[in-house]
């Protein structure tokens, strides 16, 4: 059962594919906002689903997020989720990229809980 104040931290390391050069984001071997962002949704996402019923997920439909720190590919990053609200199927998080006790990138992030069948369902209508 989802409530307030779970939390969730993954773990992941930086990978050439993780980088802005390879993503189309700039020109640097450095670790890239679009990557980390799919970072912060994807720890969000798990948090979530962990406690939905079959056939429910969730979607990212916000997210307000600072990128402040550079990291190289081999840094080993840590993403915490903390679900701060439900608003009936609107689930509000705070998240928080770190390296070495610095803080990498931080933000607000909403996500939505559908039903997986009736979503694609609408979107093929």
């Amino acid at each position: 059962m989802l409530r307030e104040g779970m939390e969730l931290t993954l773990k992941k390391v930086v990978t050439p594919a993780d980088t802005a050069a390879k993503v189309a984001s700039g020109a640097l071997e450095v670790f890239s906002t679009p990557m980390m962002i799919a970072f912060m949704e994807n720890t969000a996402f798990e948090l979530a689903q962990r406690e939905l019923s079959v056939g429910e997920t969730t979607v990212g439909i916000s997210v307000n997020i600072r990128h402040m720190r550079a990291n190289l590919i081999g840094d080993e990053l840590q993403c915490n989720a903390v679900l701060t609200k439900i608003e009936g199927k609107k689930l509000h998080y705070t998240v928080e990229v770190t390296f070495s006790g610095e803080v990498v990138g931080s933000g607000d992030h909403v996500r939505f809980i559908v039903d997986e069948k009736k979503f694609l369902e609408n979107i093929k209508k």
